[in-house]
Parts: C-alpha cells; structure tokens; sequence
C-alpha cells in the first residue's frame, strides 16, 4: 500500500534550483563543462534569499497579510 506523502514546497528551493539550471546552462553555452563550485553554490543560495524577501517586500497579496 502506497501512502501519500505531504509534500511542502519551499519557494525558496524552488528559486535554487532554477538558479542552478540558469547556472549550467550559462556554462553549456558558453562552451564549458558544466559544473558547480560549493562557493558557486553559495553564492547563488545568497542570490535566491535576496530575490525571495524582494519578492516578499514587493508582493501585494503578501504585504496586505
């Protein structure tokens, strides 16, 4: 028996993931092999956080909570 499992999304992780995508295909384009640094990875975690509390600070349906 398969059990359904909640699943919560984080809009954060969901702003990651993108931003590794967006990082991979900059490389791939750019004629380099595609890889990600732990200091890349950060950077872009950081990046993810500021567009997150932007969009948090300039999102109406959220400000008006």
């Amino acid at each position: 028996m398969w059990m359904k499992k909640n699943k919560v999304k984080s809009p954060i992780d969901s702003m990651i993931v993108d931003l590794i995508l967006e990082h991979y295909n900059i490389q791939c384009l750019k004629g380099k092999r595609e890889s990600l640094t732990g200091d890349e990875f950060m950077e872009i975690v950081k990046i993810a956080e500021a567009q997150y509390y932007e969009n948090l600070l300039t999102d109406v349906k959220i400000g008006m909570a």
